[in-house]
């Protein structure tokens, strides 16, 4: 049985919701360095940018094993292996295309829009 999580900081002694039975969670729960993420995370944009900056990374990386692994089965194994491999290469090709395009597509709209959307 787990008895705590290491990366979960304990949550104040202020926090307690007494009464009212609400908490202001962004001042309730501290990052490492004992600062509240209300403070580092003043809107919800913030930390949505960076979740889709991360799954970004994280869907070229799969993307690229992807590849990689049509490529092992095209090589690898016979004429079964080559049509496997050939769907498998044409989605990892549509992936990278979609990847691609959504990544230019934020670009475009921060340059004519002047907004950053932290990509």
């Amino acid at each position: 049985m787990i008895s705590s999580f290491s990366l979960i900081k304990q949550v104040r002694a202020a926090c307690d919701a007494g009464e009212e039975a609400s908490i202001d969670l962004g001042e309730c729960l501290t990052l490492s360095n004992n600062t509240t993420i209300k403070s580092v995370y003043s809107e919800p944009a913030f930390l949505v940018n960076l979740i889709v900056r991360n799954l970004f990374v994280l869907a070229g990386v799969l993307l690229f094993l992807y590849a990689f692994y049509a490529g092992f089965l095209f090589v690898s194994q016979g004429k079964k292996g080559m049509e496997q491999a050939q769907k498998m290469a044409t989605t990892a090709v549509i992936g990278f295309v979609l990847l691609f395009s959504a990544y230019w597509i934020v670009q475009i709209v921060q340059l004519l829009t002047g907004v950053n959307m932290g990509l």
